[in-house]
């Protein structure tokens, strides 16, 4: 199992939700706020150490950050008419909701 881009919005969604700053995580999975930044925009996938440390800092499954190929295939054909902006919009207010 490999983490996808999906990672990082679940940490960035984790992150919000926990009230945690760029610099409190970043701290806590031993990496840059910048190279933190980077995985929550998916612009670089973690590697299978920072998901691991991710689920311990957040207190969840490994499971819970990687999504299955299945899942993403499926979302790839029921958003393609979909701008991703309004996707990550829409997760991060989700986020905040909870």
């Amino acid at each position: 199992m490999t983490s996808t881009h999906f990672t990082g919005l679940k940490i960035k969604a984790l992150r919000l939700k926990n009230n945690k700053t760029l610099n409190e995580v970043s701290e806590g999975l031993g990496i840059t706020k910048t190279y933190l930044s980077l995985i929550e925009n998916g612009k670089k996938q973690p590697s299978k150490k920072i998901v691991s440390k991710a689920s311990n800092f957040f207190s969840v499954p490994e499971v819970t950050l990687i999504e299955r190929s299945k899942f993403l295939r499926d979302i790839t054909e029921n958003v393609s008419n979909i701008d991703i902006s309004d996707l990550i919009v829409a997760f991060e207010m989700l986020a905040k909701e909870d």
